[in-house]
């Protein structure tokens, strides 16, 4: 029985990569590769329905967790497992709370992909290694677990804008940016604006 399989990953290389891999087996996958969250969620509202999405988190459009969750979402009930060169162990965590397979690693070797992939449809989750501590999901998602319109502003702020700026494309007072700020601070243990970015840019939010 054939195995569809949705490559969500900008890296032409690597996803090309991944697909020849994957054809060449004495397994029967069917790839398809998507370059952008949109591209991902199109492919995935089409006829084709995909039994594995691998994800890259970094792809043009993904916006942390809350990009994560619209994918999973989408793709039911097929799996999601995340593909990426480097991502907190907190957010993988926080994705497998949400319903995501774990964490596939560009690092590993492509002819190990099948059998993680055979791994991941049975129902397990693929812990790429002994550093993350997958047991701990729900203890520590809530440090992630930003809303849309946190994640959105914790983007502009790494785009250099002010409170002020943010405030005018919301179309709220710099007051409410504020409390926004107070609470993405809290909720990732930063202890100003630069502080946020550093994180966030650390765990993959942005």
């Amino acid at each position: 029985m054939e195995t569809a399989v949705l490559i969500a990953d900008d890296h032409v290389l690597l996803a090309e990569g991944v697909a020849i891999a994957l054809s060449s087996g004495l397994r029967q996958f069917k790839s398809v590769i998507a370059g952008t969250l949109d591209e991902t969620l199109k492919a995935l509202k089409s006829a084709q329905r995909f039994d594995l999405v691998l994800l890259d988190v970094r792809m043009p459009g993904m916006i942390g967790l809350n990009s994560v969750e619209k994918v999973i979402s989408a793709a039911a009930p097929g799996q999601v497992v995340l593909l990426s060169g480097n991502v907190d162990h907190t957010f993988v965590n926080a994705a497998i709370v949400k319903g995501a397979r774990g964490l596939i690693p560009k690092t590993l070797p492509l002819k190990s992909l099948p059998s993680v992939i055979d791994f991941i449809l049975s129902g397990q989750n693929f812990i790429p290694s002994e550093s993350f501590d997958f047991t701990k999901g729900n203890s520590t998602s809530s440090s992630v677990d930003l809303t849309s319109r946190e994640l959105q502003i914790v983007q502009l702020l790494s785009d250099g804008q002010t409170n002020k700026e943010i405030a005018m494309g919301f179309d709220v007072t710099e007051v409410t940016v504020k409390m926004h700020m107070r609470t993405i601070c809290r909720k990732l243990n930063a202890r100003n604006r630069a502080h946020v970015v550093l994180i966030s840019k650390e765990r993959g939010l942005i």
